[in-house]
């Protein structure tokens, strides 16, 4: 059952948005695709949706309560110099594209830590993947779509490793 919250707090709340809310925001193939599914299997995608959105993201603040059942609404946020209540239109549009997502992804939630296959053997199957202290963060985010859509509201993560700094260069 979809419960969703409405900026107080709610303790059992599973979802950001409605499915009305979706239907608002998306257009065109996407919108018919997703008024396609069944009632249940809206809600669903939304729950999947909230859930992708809300545990993946370090988010600023703090909880409003400790008894709420999603990470929004928060305490201590501001955003383009204004505080931030309720649930941000910013997080509501995520939980939409997540949902779209999850009709067109296997999975939402990766098996394989995201990892990059580098190569491949057909004969004995092997698989390498890329170490993932060997690649940029930003070449890892799964769904680049929500991080824009969010940035300002997390923490983004600082890589670790050294610095190359600046230095004086003088032609001999």
């Amino acid at each position: 059952m979809l419960i969703t919250e409405d900026g107080t707090g709610i303790p059992d709340a599973n979802a950001y948005v409605t499915a009305s809310y979706i239907e608002n925001y998306l257009m065109g193939d996407r919108l018919a695709r997703f008024n396609g599914l069944s009632d249940e299997d809206k809600d669903a995608a939304i729950i999947s949706g909230t859930q992708l959105v809300d545990i993946s993201y370090n988010w600023i603040g703090s909880r409003q309560s400790l008894e709420q059942g999603l990470n929004w609404p928060r305490t201590g946020v501001e955003l383009y110099g204004f505080a931030v209540e309720g649930i941000p239109v910013q997080v509501m549009k995520a939980v939409c594209e997540a949902v779209w997502l999850s009709l067109t992804e296997d999975s939402l939630f990766s098996n394989d830590n995201n990892r990059e296959v580098s190569s491949e053997r057909v004969d004995v199957i092997a698989v390498t993947y890329v170490n993932p202290k060997d690649r940029l963060k930003e070449s890892a985010t799964r769904f680049e779509i929500l991080d824009k859509l969010l940035r300002g509201l997390y923490a983004e993560e600082k890589l670790s490793g050294s610095s190359v700094g600046t230095a004086d260069i003088a032609r001999a």
